[in-house]
């Protein structure tokens, strides 16, 4: 996301929060730049998102860097990169015939594992039922 940002040129406008004028200097100037570079940098941000998203964040109490941090901590999370990937590659596995199963096994424990790293708690029951579907069909007894 900060690769985005550079290129729009929101840098700034993300990583400076607004100036607060004092009483013995307001430093209007410096708050005018702020506020035209938070707009530009809000439309900019709003611009990229689907209409829902866009109808949540709309609203004129979000700034450019409360909209970043917003999404930042909401979507951009390492962790959450690995629950996903973590998930999908263990719900994806399927057992096949053609290979050893000991291989096949020690692959979905090794998939176990990577979720527990990934502090992704399941009920037993659950795991052992999916496992148990992955199992090629010709393994099923019905």
């Amino acid at each position: 996301m900060k690769i985005w940002s550079t290129t729009k040129g929101l840098l700034i406008v993300i990583q400076v929060i607004r100036p607060e004028p004092t009483d013995t200097d307001p430093k209007t100037v410096e708050i005018a730049q702020w506020t035209e570079r938070d707009q530009i940098g809000r439309g900019t941000i709003l611009s990229a998102l689907s209409s829902t998203l866009f109808d949540v964040y709309c609203s004129d109490s979000y700034t450019a860097k409360s909209l970043w941090d917003e999404f930042d901590r909401k979507y951009n999370t390492e962790e959450q990169g690995l629950e996903k990937y973590s998930l999908s590659k263990f719900m994806r596995y399927q057992m096949v015939e053609d290979r050893f199963v000991a291989g096949q096994t020690h692959e979905i424990i090794n998939l176990e594992h990577a979720l527990a790293d990934a502090e992704m708690k399941f009920p037993e029951k659950f795991l052992v039922m999916s496992i148990v579907d992955k199992f090629p069909k010709s393994w099923k007894i019905l």
